[in-house]
C-alpha cells in the first residue's frame, strides 16, 4: 500500500509541477494572446514576441502584416529567429542562431514591479545588412535595473528589407523601405501593448547605433512615425543626404534579379517571392554600394532626415547624438585605401588641408582617417544637433573612452565599440582583455546617462553626465566621454566648418 501511495504522489507531482512552474512565470496579456516570460531576480524578460506576421511567402516585400493571434499561453523564454542575412560582423553567438523570414519579433526586459515606467526601444545596427535585437551586447538587464522597460527589435535587412523591382510596385510605386516599415510597426505594437509590461506608451525613447542610429534619424523625419516616441538618441548614425532614391534602388534590384538568373518575363513578382530567401544572401548578389538602406521617396520617407530637421518638419523631441573617436575603423571593414578616401571626399582641396593644419603633416593615412570619420559621422552629427536644437534640446557627444587594458594597443574608440558601455555589458565584450573595475564603473555611468534621457528627458541627472549642457551653436559644445568626462567647446570647429562649406558647394549637404 505504501508503494501505491508513493507512486500516486510521484505521479501527482509529475502532473502538477509544470502547472506550478507555469504559474510562477511572469505573464502578460497582449493583443495576440498571453505570453509567459522568465524571471531573473527582480527583472522579468519576454523574448521572441511577434509584432508582425511572417514576412516570407506572399508577404515578402510587402508592408508588415498584423501578427496572428495564438491560443493558450505562448512560451516567451527564447529569442526568435534572426532575419535572413549574411551574418557579417555579428557576434559569434548571433551567427549560430537560426534564420528565417518569420523574424519580426521583439524582446522585453522590465523591472518586476514596473508600473507606468519609461520605455526604450533599441534599433540594432549592421549596415541594414545583418544584425538582430537578440545580439549578446543588447541585454536589457542593466537598463531594467535603472527602472526602464527595454525593448529590442528585429527588422528585415539586406535585399529582403530594402529592395525595389518594377514588378513589385504597389499603389503606383515601389515601397522599397520594408525595414523602416518594420521599425514603425514595432513602435505601433509597443504603443498598443507595452502597458501590459508596466511601460508607459506615451513615454517611449528610440535609440540605435550605426544603421540603427540612421534609422532613428529616419523615424524623426518620417510622418508615419509621428507620435510613436517622445525622445531619441543616435549613436554614430551619420545623417548626410541619403545616397539613394527609388530609381537608384530599382536599378540595383534589376541587377540583383539578373545576377540570380531571372530575366525578362520570368522575373515576375510571384517568381521572386517563390525564390528561397537565402538566394539573396549568396556571393555575387550584393548592392552597388556598401550596405543597404532606405530610399527617399519610398514608403514612410518623403525626404532626407537632415533636410526634414533643417526645415522644421521632424519630430520635436529631446535628442542625444554623437560619434566615436575612431569611426574610421570602418575603412578597414569596407577595404578602403587612404588614397581612395582622400579622392572620394575631395580631401586634396586646399581649404580642407589648411583646416586640419599641421596635425596632418603630410600623413595621408592619418588624413584619410580624419576625413572619413569627420565627413561620414562627426560633421553630420553636429549638423543635426545645430538644426534640431533650434526647436528641441539636443546633447552632442564625442566618445573616447578606451578600456584600460587596450589603451596601449588601439587609437581611439572604433565604430560600435561604445555599445557595451551604453548597455553596461562591457564585462561581456568578447575578445577584449579583462575589464577593469574602472571600466565597469564607467560603463555603469554611461548606461545611467542614456537611461536618464528616458527617465527625465535629459542625460544630466546621471552623475557622469552632470556637466553636459544642451548643444549651443555659439559655444559648439560637445560632451567628451573619456577618462575625465567633461564638456569641451569648439572641438575641431575649423575642419568641420570647412567640410560643411565643401559639401555645400558640391550640393551634398
Amino acid at each position: 500500500m505504501r508503494e501505491l501511495i508513493l507512486s500516486a504522489f510521484v505521479a501527482l507531482c509529475l502532473v502538477t509541477t509544470p502547472a506550478f512552474a507555469k504559474e510562477d512565470r511572469p505573464r502578460a496579456q497582449v493583443d495576440q494572446g498571453v505570453a509567459l516570460g522568465e524571471r531573473a531576480g527582480d527583472i522579468e524578460v519576454f523574448r521572441g514576441l511577434p509584432y508582425a506576421a511572417d514576412a516570407g511567402g506572399s508577404n515578402r516585400w510587402r508592408a508588415p502584416q498584423a501578427a496572428p493571434v495564438w491560443h493558450g499561453d505562448r512560451d516567451a523564454a527564447a529569442f526568435g529567429p534572426i532575419c535572413t542575412q549574411r551574418v557579417g560582423l555579428s557576434s559569434p553567438a548571433l551567427r549560430a542562431r537560426p534564420q528565417s523570414e518569420d523574424c519580426l519579433s521583439l524582446n522585453i526586459w522590465k523591472p518586476a514591479d514596473a508600473q507606468g515606467a519609461p520605455v526604450m526601444v533599441w534599433i540594432h545596427g549592421g549596415a541594414n545588412s545583418f544584425g538582430s535585437g537578440s545580439d549578446v551586447y543588447y541585454d536589457g538587464t542593466p537598463f531594467a535595473r535603472q527602472g526602464v522597460v527595454l525593448v529590442t527589435i528585429n527588422y528585415r535587412v539586406g535585399h529582403l528589407g530594402f529592395f525595389a523591382h518594377p514588378t513589385l510596385a504597389e499603389n503606383g510605386g515601389n515601397l522599397v523601405n520594408y525595414g523602416l516599415l518594420d521599425q514603425i510597426a514595432a513602435l505601433r505594437w509597443v504603443q498598443n501593448n507595452i502597458s501590459a509590461f508596466g511601460g508607459d506608451p506615451a513615454d517611449v525613447t528610440i535609440f540605435g547605433e550605426s544603421a540603427g542610429g540612421a534609422a532613428v534619424l529616419n523615424l524623426l523625419a518620417s510622418p508615419d512615425a509621428r507620435g510613436l516616441f517622445a525622445k531619441a538618441a543616435v549613436q554614430s548614425g551619420g545623417g548626410l543626404r541619403l545616397p539613394r532614391d527609388v530609381a537608384a534602388v530599382t536599378r540595383e534590384g534589376l541587377a540583383t534579379v539578373e545576377a540570380i538568373g531571372l530575366t525578362g518575363d520570368a522575373a515576375t513578382a510571384e517568381a521572386l517571392r517563390a525564390l528561397p530567401a537565402d538566394r539573396f544572401t549568396q556571393d555575387g548578389v550584393r548592392p552597388a554600394v556598401p550596405g543597404f538602406g532606405p530610399a527617399v521617396g519610398g514608403a514612410a520617407l518623403p525626404e532626407a532626415p537632415l533636410a526634414a530637421i533643417r526645415g522644421g518638419r521632424s519630430a520635436e523631441v529631446p535628442l542625444i547624438i554623437g560619434v566615436n573617436s575612431n569611426e574610421a575603423s570602418l575603412m578597414l571593414s569596407y577595404g578602403m585605401q587612404p588614397e581612395a578616401v582622400i579622392t572620394q571626399f575631395g580631401g586634396r582641396l586646399p581649404a580642407l588641408l589648411d583646416a586640419y593644419g599641421p596635425a596632418i603633416n603630410g600623413d595621408d593615412a592619418l588624413y584619410a582617417r580624419r576625413l572619413y570619420g569627420d565627413v561620414v559621422f562627426a560633421y553630420p552629427a553636429r549638423a543635426v544637433a545645430i538644426a534640431h536644437s533650434r526647436r528641441a534640446p539636443a546633447w552632442l557627444y564625442w566618445f573616447d573612452y578606451v578600456a584600460e587594458g587596450r589603451r596601449s594597443e588601439v587609437t581611439g574608440v572604433a565604430h560600435a565599440a561604445e555599445i557595451p558601455y551604453v548597455f553596461d555589458t562591457s564585462r561581456e565584450a568578447a575578445g577584449l582583455p579583462p575589464i577593469s573595475l574602472a571600466d565597469q564603473a564607467y560603463a555603469s555611468g554611461v548606461n545611467a546617462c542614456f537611461a536618464s534621457l528616458a527617465l527625465t528627458g535629459r542625460p544630466t541627472d546621471a552623475a557622469l553626465c552632470a556637466g553636459w549642457s544642451p548643444y549651443d551653436r555659439e559655444r559648439d559644445n560637445w560632451f567628451a566621454f573619456d577618462p575625465t568626462p567633461r564638456e569641451i567647446e569648439g572641438r575641431d570647429r575649423r575642419p568641420l566648418d570647412a567640410i560643411g562649406a565643401a559639401l555645400a558647394r558640391l550640393n551634398l549637404d
